[in-house]
């Protein structure tokens, strides 16, 4: 392999001095970053938790150093993404496209006017997604349909279309139709993929590519401070301003990242990960979860890192675990901790969960008088509850609550065992000594992935509206290696068959 030689080269004088080669111009320089350090931190800590705000943009500076020092990592990891994308790694990132908010309307605007220009930003993607698909399946190109009524991808097929039935005695039936067929599209194309995509080299890419283009959202996150600084530190943490990416999403952005660094800095066989470049993208997310300071998700990664460290690590990683929470409760880390998690919030509102508590409260009154089938899919949080209580939020801050009251018992056991189905598959498979250790990694990291999103789906709407990308991703996988180890199984049979007549 050839190798690239650097020639330096003196420049030639100019016959004037540098400015920072004068001892004026290091005192000017250093001022003017002097000033300016000093009035930004005059800003921040005029709002609220104070000094917080200033250690949040210093832990991501430094992020943000860690990953130019893996600038070379960056590159190498393009060139070897970017040549194995083809055109599902094109819709997957439509289907991104299309969740995408830019503004929060008010329910009344929702009855007066359900669609608006913003809301063709989101239709559009989501019409030529499917449009796509339909055109795949009537051509007989693609069978995405068969595919859907396989394995966990059938068990949310039924629950959509239990969804959509509901559309019929629904508090907004319009919404509940419009939310489930958007469901659905998702479904269909995860579906569609699984067609495609058989091995774990080639669905490495697909997780590879969601993670960066989340990590690609969360470092413009970061840049709107420069631009839009109140708006983006609103009431201290960090948050995406154009488009909308609220705290809960943007931490989980950050966990989400820490627990995939992770797994590829502890992996469960040697592979040639760069140490580096996942320091630094531990680094850039552990920054990014903390200035989100989103208390549930930080949570899921500690429930996540202890279990993944078990899985991959045994015994030893279960010491580690031992002492790291002894050293937190033991020490004055644990009192920083907690006055950090606080927010500033009183114990009330700490106790009651940021009002969630409340909220929950009220929704089970309307759960009990409709315990069956609910008041309408994705409409009765919406436009039941939260109305009933005066209260402009897009749910009631829990996927089974919403749930509950809107799609009864019947829709809440058929979603309940698809997650949990695929949280028992990806902890199987990442045990498996027979799969291939690329194959017991990719789960491992899956593994943890779900365990954040089981955990943030108890106080957030995550897993049941458009589009849970996350939460797809990684069905997908294990729903594959559960097709390849079937089809593997039914060959085996058949060749044993085939022997004994023989």
């Amino acid at each position: 392999m050839s190798q690239m030689e650097t020639i330096y080269r003196r420049p030639a004088d100019s016959g004037r001095t540098d400015l920072l080669q004068s001892k004026m111009g290091v005192l000017v320089v250093f001022a003017a970053v002097t000033m300016g350090t000093f009035l930004v931190i005059s800003m921040l800590t005029t709002l609220k938790y104070g000094i917080w705000n200033a250690l949040f943009i210093v832990g991501g500076v430094l992020g943000f150093l860690l990953l130019a020092l893996a600038v070379p990592q960056v590159m190498e990891n393009a060139r070897y993404l970017w040549p194995k994308l083809n055109k599902w790694h094109l819709i997957w990132y439509g289907v991104y496209v299309s969740s995408l908010v830019f503004r929060i309307r008010a329910l009344a605007e929702f009855r007066e006017q359900p669609v608006d220009g913003w809301a063709l930003l989101r239709i559009g993607p989501e019409g030529l997604i499917g449009a796509y698909l339909f055109f795949l399946l009537a051509t007989r190109r693609l069978p995405w349909v068969e595919s859907m009524f396989t394995g966990i991808p059938k068990v949310l097929a039924f629950y959509t279309a239990f969804c959509a039935a509901s559309t019929i005695w629904s508090v907004f039936p319009p919404w509940t139709a419009y939310k489930s067929l958007e469901y659905t599209m998702d479904i269909a194309v995860i579906s569609a993929i699984l067609c495609v995509v058989t091995d774990a080299e080639k669905y490495k890419t697909l997780l590879d590519f969601t993670w960066s283009v989340y990590a690609i959202e969360a470092f413009w996150c970061w840049c709107q401070i420069g631009i839009w600084p109140s708006e983006a530190l609103d009431d201290g943490r960090l948050k995406g301003v154009w488009p909308l990416t609220g705290y809960n999403a943007l931490g989980e952005y950050g966990a989400l990242l820490c627990i995939v660094a992770i797994c590829r800095l502890v992996p469960m066989a040697k592979f040639d990960f760069k140490r580096s470049w996942y320091l630094a993208v531990f680094a850039f997310g552990f920054a990014t979860l903390l200035a989100a300071n989103t208390r549930n998700t930080i949570g899921g990664l500690v429930a996540a890192i202890v279990l993944v460290l078990i899985i991959s690590r045994g015994l030893s990683g279960a010491m580690v675990i031992g002492l790291s929470s002894a050293g937190i409760v033991f020490t004055a880390l644990g009192s920083i901790i907690k006055t950090f998690l606080k927010r500033g919030q009183s114990d009330e509102a700490f106790t009651s969960l940021s009002g969630r508590l409340a909220w929950w409260h009220y929704a089970w009154i309307f759960f009990l008088e409709h315990p069956i089938a609910g008041l309408g899919a994705y409409a009765a949080g919406k436009f039941a509850v939260m109305k009933s209580l005066n209260a402009n939020t897009g749910s009631t801050h829990s996927d089974y609550i919403e749930l509950l009251v809107g799609t009864g018992i019947i829709g809440t056991v058929l979603f309940c065992f698809a997650i949990l189905w695929t949280w028992w598959l990806l902890y199987k498979y990442a045990k498996d000594v027979t799969l291939k250790p690329m194959e017991r990694q990719l789960s491992m990291e899956c593994f943890g992935v779900m365990t954040i999103l089981v955990v943030h789906s108890f106080f957030n709407v995550e897993l049941i509206w458009h589009a849970p990308l996350f939460y797809f991703v990684v069905l997908g996988y294990a729903e594959m290696i559960r097709r390849r180890k079937k089809a593997l199984a039914a060959a085996q049979l058949r060749s044993s068959y085939s022997t004994t007549l023989a």
